[in-house]
C-alpha cells in the first residue's frame, strides 16, 4: 500500500498532457512533476486521492538521454514554463504524441498527425506579457505567479517574453517605488498597482504599456509617462485600466489612453494590423504566420469562393485569405475586436471582407444563402458551441479548417463533425508556445456524407 509522506524508487512509464511523469506504485498510479518517460527517480509522495496520487521529485537515478538543465534560474517554482527540463526536440515529440493520442482517445478520431511545426529560437518569443504586481517584506514585487498559486516570483529573467519587456518590469518597479506608489496586495484589497500589460509588435518597433490600478485614478500619471516614455522611445501607447473588483481578470471595464493611441502596429503575412490594448491577437508572431499559411494551405481556396472567419477577433485569418477569394465574412462576440477588424481591412484597402459583431451560432444561419465555401474557425480554449456546429453540419459547408488551441476541445467538436459526415484528412500541431505543455493545432476537414 502506498504512503503518503513515504519515499519511493519509481520508473516513468509516461506523461500527462501537461508534463508531469506517470508511474506506478504496486498498480497505484501517481503523478511526479519534472519526470520524464523512460527515468527511474527517487520520490517523495505527497498526496494521496482514492485512484490516484502526486508525488515530488527527490533525484533522478538514471536520466533520460532527452533531459537537459533549465536555463531559468525560476523554473523549480515558477508556473510559466513546465517543460523547460526537457530537449527541445523532445518537447515537439511529445506534442504530436499529446495530440493523436487526445484526438484518439477523447473524439475517436483516427487520422495523419504531422510533425509538430517548432521554431529556431523557441525563447523570447511572446509578444505579450501580463505582469502581476505585488509586495514582500515591505519591498515591491514584479513577476510571475508561482506554480499553483498566486504567490508571485520577483522575477530576474525571464525566456519565453522579450528581453526589453523585462527591462521595463523592472524599471516600472523602481519608478514606482521611488514615488511611493505601492503594489496592490489581493490578501486585504489595498494598494494601487495590479498588473502591468506590454506588447510588442514583431514587424515594428512599436511597444504599447497598459498600467492596471485597484484605484481610479493613477498617482503621479504624468511623472511615469514622461521617465517611461523618455527611457524606452518605442513606447507608443499607454493605457490606465481602472479594475476595483475581487477578481482573477486582469483588465477592469475603465480604460483611457494617457499617452500615444490605443494600438500598436504589427503585419502578418504582409496584412497589417492595429491591436489596441484589448485585443485577442497570437501571442508568438513568428509561429502565427506559419500557422496561417499552414490553414490558407488546408482551405484550397479557389478565386471565387465565400469564405467564414467565425471567432475572427480583429480579423487575422479572415484579412490574410482575404486575396485568395471572392468574399470574406468575419464574425466575433467581442464589438472592440469587429471595430479593430474593419478598420484593419480598411487600413490594407480590403475591400471584399465583412465583419459583424455577434455570437457565431447565431449569425452564420443569417449566411446560409451565401452558398458558402469554405470555414475557418478558431474558437477559445473552450471550443466550440453546440449550436454552432450543429448549423455548420446543417449548412453542410464543404471545406472547413479548424484552428485549435486546446486539443481536448479540439477531439471533441471533431467527434461532432465526424457523426455529420465530415471527415478530419490531416492535423498539423504547432509549438506555439514552447517551455509549455500547450499545443496549436491546425485541421484539414472536408464534407464527405452526399443525401
Amino acid at each position: 500500500m502506498v504512503e503518503k509522506n513515504e519515499f519511493y524508487d519509481v520508473t516513468f512509464v509516461d506523461m500527462t498532457h501537461d508534463g508531469m511523469g506517470i508511474c506506478k506504485i504496486d498498480g497505484f498510479t501517481l503523478f511526479v512533476a519534472n519526470g520524464l518517460k523512460g527515468e527511474t527517480a527517487k520520490i517523495k509522495v505527497t498526496k494521496i486521492n482514492e485512484n490516484f496520487g502526486f508525488g515530488r521529485m527527490i533525484e533522478v537515478i538514471e536520466k533520460s538521454p532527452y533531459r537537459k538543465e533549465p536555463i531559468c534560474d525560476h523554473f523549480a517554482e515558477c508556473g510559466g514554463c513546465n517543460l523547460m527540463h526537457m530537449d527541445y526536440q523532445m518537447q515537439l515529440n511529445f506534442k504530436k504524441y499529446r495530440t493523436a493520442e487526445t484526438l484518439r482517445r477523447l473524439g475517436k478520431i483516427e487520422t495523419k498527425v504531422n510533425e509538430t511545426v517548432g521554431m529556431l529560437n523557441p525563447y523570447y518569443y511572446r509578444n505579450k506579457a501580463v505582469i502581476p504586481f505585488g509586495e514582500e517584506n515591505g519591498k515591491m514585487i514584479a513577476g510571475l505567479y508561482k506554480s499553483r498559486s498566486h504567490d508571485i516570483i520577483d522575477m530576474k529573467r525571464c525566456y519565453i517574453i522579450p528581453k526589453i519587456t523585462t527591462d521595463i518590469v523592472k524599471f516600472l518597479k523602481n519608478v514606482f517605488t521611488e514615488l511611493n506608489i505601492p503594489a496592490y496586495n489581493e490578501k486585504i484589497g489595498t494598494g494601487v498597482i495590479r498588473h502591468v500589460v506590454i506588447r510588442n509588435s514583431n514587424y515594428y518597433d512599436d511597444i504599447s504599456v497598459t498600467l492596471v490600478t485597484l484605484t481610479p485614478k493613477l498617482p503621479k500619471k504624468d511623472i511615469i509617462i514622461k521617465r517611461l516614455v523618455s527611457r524606452y522611445k518605442r513606447v507608443v501607447s499607454i493605457v490606465h485600466n481602472h479594475n476595483p473588483n475581487t477578481t482573477n481578470v486582469v483588465l477592469g471595464k475603465k480604460s483611457k489612453v494617457i499617452y500615444g493611441e490605443d494600438y500598436i502596429r504589427d503585419e502578418i503575412n504582409s496584412v497589417r494590423f492595429k491591436i489596441s490594448h484589448r485585443s485577442f491577437y497570437q501571442v508568438n508572431p513568428i509561429q502565427t504566420e506559419e500557422m496561417y499559411t499552414k490553414a490558407i494551405e488546408y482551405a484550397e481556396i479557389t478565386p471565387n469562393d465565400i469564405v467564414i472567419d467565425a471567432y475572427c477577433g480583429i480579423g487575422t485569418i479572415g484579412l490574410s485569405v482575404a486575396k485568395y477569394c471572392k468574399t470574406v465574412l468575419g464574425v466575433e462576440i467581442v464589438k472592440q475586436a469587429i471595430v479593430d477588424a474593419n478598420e484593419n481591412a480598411k487600413e490594407n484597402n480590403i475591400t471584399n471582407a465583412k465583419f459583424v459583431v455577434g455570437k457565431a451560432e447565431d449569425v452564420i444561419k443569417t449566411w446560409s444563402n451565401y452558398n458558402v465555401d469554405v470555414l475557418f474557425v478558431d474558437p477559445p480554449r473552450k471550443g466550440c458551441d453546440r449550436v454552432f456546429l450543429d448549423t455548420v453540419c446543417e449548412m453542410k459547408i464543404p471545406k472547413l479548417v479548424y484552428v485549435s488551441c486546446n486539443v481536448a476541445t479540439l477531439a471533441r467538436d471533431l467527434n461532432i463533425l465526424q457523426a455529420a459526415g465530415y471527415e478530419v484528412q490531416e492535423v498539423t500541431p504547432f509549438d506555439m508556445f514552447p517551455q509549455t505543455s500547450h499545443i496549436e493545432a491546425v485541421v484539414k476537414i472536408r464534407y464527405k456524407r452526399q443525401d
